[in-house]
């Protein structure tokens, strides 16, 4: 049984706000580098592939500093969005 409410490689269909936030680019923060994106992509499939790049199975993701959930994503990646990876961190 898969939990929908995480963030990881298997999605399907379905820390603190930096300084930068506010300089209007589109981007997204993954181990502490911006990266410029471009407005009007596929949201999910962006974040998908910059988690993958970075060797993220399971992360949290932040839009505009607030986390969201795969069922709280935007179909599309809007002007001035500013999304952040985080690694999701298990206790155990």
């Amino acid at each position: 049984m898969r939990n929908e409410e995480v963030w990881d490689q298997n999605v399907g269909d379905e820390e603190e706000i930096y300084d930068d936030y506010g300089n209007g680019n589109t981007f997204i923060r993954v181990n502490r580098m911006n990266y410029n994106v471009d407005p009007g992509t596929n949201f999910k499939d962006t974040i998908l592939n910059y988690a993958r790049d970075a060797g993220l199975g399971k992360f949290r993701l932040f839009l505009d500093g607030e986390e969201i959930k795969p069922s709280q994503a935007p179909e599309v990646i809007g002007e001035g969005m500013k999304m952040e990876l985080r690694p999701y961190d298990v206790a155990g």
